[in-house]
């Protein structure tokens, strides 16, 4: 396992970073981020991702202070130091149990949201237990190899997602109505502030880089890929909320189950060789959707690994195994009311893993640096 390490480059640090971000949440976030702030709802995603830039900073510091580290490995030495190891690895491990967590409800979520919109939208007559295990096997191959495997297939699909980059204001010009982006006034900073975590979940992902930034190359340039990411991902969500609005308005996106689909839909060009674009968006989105899910996935399954200290024979086992309970939490909600209503839950639980829990482990090495540096001064000022 230790050979595999420092093979990730800066491109392929970027393409984990926002296939991870960019998933299933794409095609609500119109309606999301317009219930509460109408016509400024562009606004929101911007404000999320602002909130995302915290623990991003918090995580390429602490990649930076343990270079070919993973967080599984550098935080108990944060927490406990060289000395006490031991209650360092006491106190990591409620954390480490929350992360697996988060990732384990929202890889399932993920998978739910999945197959709800292509068993709605495309296989209508297929049940969804088909949909969402057929997804789980081909995830289940990708655990079966080591990280490369997964790195080479993100490297592979990530070209594709800057399609709906163009697809987006194409299908929107004709049809668009850009008064219904005015006023540019915020009636309510409550709403703004609901609405800004509400969307924040649609970056969550980004906490797979206290992973992969500890198995990158020597010399990967981590903020580049760190910031260039973010930038795409955020530029991605406000252009698809601006379009929702100038296409529908915010009042008639709220009665839309999935409104960059429907946005897609208005596309009407004919004497093309896809008359209907929303086939060639799916597909996209698919790829996207995929990639999400795996990464979510293999990460839980490998920092486990890196947790427990096994090797490639107990990944194995343990993505068998775990893919069983996950396949139930996938379909726990009942309809797609409660599946909302789960996700929503699991936004606020977010906060603990992606943002309170990089944010701590960085400002305790922070005064741990800045308590040696004191140290080795007074030494030198002694001597």
């Amino acid at each position: 396992m230790e050979n595999q390490r420092g093979s990730i480059s800066t491109w392929q640090l970027i393409a984990i970073l926002i296939s991870s971000m960019i998933g299933v949440g794409i095609l609500t976030l119109p309606r999301t981020a317009t219930t509460q702030m109408q016509e400024m709802g562009w606004l929101g995603p911007l404000i999320g991702g602002l909130i995302a830039v915290i623990p991003l900073m918090s995580i390429i510091y602490l990649s930076k202070q343990y270079p070919g580290l993973t967080f599984v490995e550098y935080a108990p030495l944060i927490f406990g130091g060289k000395r006490h190891q031991t209650w360092g690895k006491i106190l990591h491990f409620p954390w480490i149990l929350a992360y697996l967590l988060f990732q384990f409800l929202n890889t399932g979520m993920v998978a739910r949201g999945f197959g709800e919109v292509i068993v709605t939208t495309v296989l209508l007559d297929t049940p969804l237990e088909v949909i969402v295990l057929t997804l789980f096997m081909i995830v289940l191959y990708l655990c079966m190899h080591e990280f490369e495997v997964l790195v080479r297939v993100n490297e592979l699909l990530f070209p594709i997602m800057f399609v709906p980059i163009l697809i987006i204001p194409y299908v929107t010009i004709n049809s668009a109505s850009w008064y219904n982006l005015l006023p540019l006034h915020i009636d309510s900073w409550k709403g703004t502030a609901e609405t800004a975590i509400g969307t924040f979940t649609m970056y969550t992902g980004f906490e797979l880089m206290m992973i992969y930034f500890g198995l990158a190359m020597p010399g990967a340039r981590i903020a580049l890929a760190t910031w260039g990411g973010l930038s795409f991902t955020v530029v991605s969500y406000v252009l698809t909320v601006a379009a929702g609005i100038v296409v529908f308005g915010y009042e008639e996106l709220q009665h839309l189950i999935w409104p960059t689909l429907e946005m897609v839909k208005t596309a009407q060009r004919t004497g093309w060789f896809l008359e209907r674009m929303e086939s060639a968006f799916l597909t996209i989105w698919m790829a996207s959707v995929f990639t999400t899910f795996g990464n979510m996935y293999y990460t839980m399954i490998y920092a486990t690994r890196l947790w427990l200290k096994k090797g490639i024979r107990f990944q194995r086992i343990a993505a068998l195994v775990f893919i069983i309970p996950l396949f139930y939490v996938s379909l726990g909600p009942q309809n797609i009311v409660e599946f909302f209503a789960y996700a929503q839950k699991l936004t606020y639980f977010s906060y603990l893993p992606t943002v309170l829990f990089p944010t701590l482990l960085a400002v305790i090495q922070l005064f741990r640096a800045r308590g040696a540096h004191a140290v080795a001064d007074d030494k030198k000022g002694g001597t």
